[in-house]
């Protein structure tokens, strides 16, 4: 970060610690009953906002186990640098004292001398208002885990692969950090889609940046699906706000897999 520099020795904010800790619940977790990898990135972002106490900007979470149901995710979070603008924050999430995530993030507060712009333009699509529920099709006998949370959208007659989509969680702002964390976790749906195949991924790692939005319960997903490789897809997401505003960029790599029958 240019303008973090290194913490100060008298800056008590560069040596802040938060703790929490998550017991995993059916809204946490996949259709497999482990826990959603845009779930871990969300606490991530809101940890890092916590323990800066400062506007996120960019978070990470790299999976290398997966809490299930029932199992409490301890969470540590601790300032890195912490600068006149930007405070860099790593996140770690134990189960039993087994590392199951890292994470990194920044926060930051605004520079108003920098001009703001959005260089990409949101694509034409019809408003939430004017679509139709999408129905997700999952095995039957699955639980909904996380997708039980929210509503998606899409033009009637849509064609598939579904590669933009309304999604909404009720009653809370779509366009918040945390928020966008949950809403960017469709990549590995995208890629799968994309090659015509149902089937979806395991994240190996998730990222958020997020932009600049108002609050808003919609957020539509943009979905670039870029390569299946050796069974791992990535790919990114645009995430509108109505108004046309960028409110984050998403990113993912996966390790794919089929639905399974039955």
């Amino acid at each position: 970060m240019a303008d973090a520099g290194p913490a100060a020795a008298d800056d008590p904010a560069a040596f802040l610690t938060t703790r929490a800790e998550v017991t995993m619940e059916e809204r946490h977790l996949t259709q497999l009953q482990r826990m959603y990898g845009g779930m871990g990135l969300a606490l991530v972002g809101a940890l890092v906002e916590e323990t800066a106490a400062r506007p996120l900007r960019w978070a990470t979470a790299q999976f290398v186990g997966s809490p299930r149901y029932g199992e409490r995710l301890d969470l540590v979070a601790e300032v890195l640098a912490a600068g006149r603008r930007t405070s860099q924050v790593r996140v770690t999430g134990t189960v039993a004292g087994r590392v199951v995530l890292t994470g990194l993030g920044a926060a930051a507060e605004a520079n108003p001398e920098i001009p703001g712009g959005t260089l990409p333009v949101m694509p034409a699509f019809p408003p939430p208002e004017d679509c139709e529920p999408v129905r997700l099709r999952f095995p039957p006998s699955t639980p909904p885990g996380f997708f039980g949370l929210v509503e998606i959208r899409q033009p009637a007659g849509a064609a598939e692969p579904r590669l933009r989509f309304w999604m909404r969680f009720g009653g809370r702002p779509a366009t918040r950090p945390a928020m966008l964390a949950l809403v960017a976790d469709s990549v590995p749906t995208m890629v799968m889609g994309a090659l015509g195949n149902p089937g979806s991924g395991s994240s190996l790692d998730n990222t958020i940046r997020v932009g600049s939005a108002p609050d808003s319960e919609w957020v539509l997903v943009d979905g670039i699906p870029d390569q299946a490789a050796d069974g791992y897809g990535h790919g990114s997401v645009r995430l509108w706000s109505p108004d046309g505003s960028l409110a984050g960029v998403g990113s993912q790599t996966a390790a794919l897999w089929f639905y399974r029958k039955g």
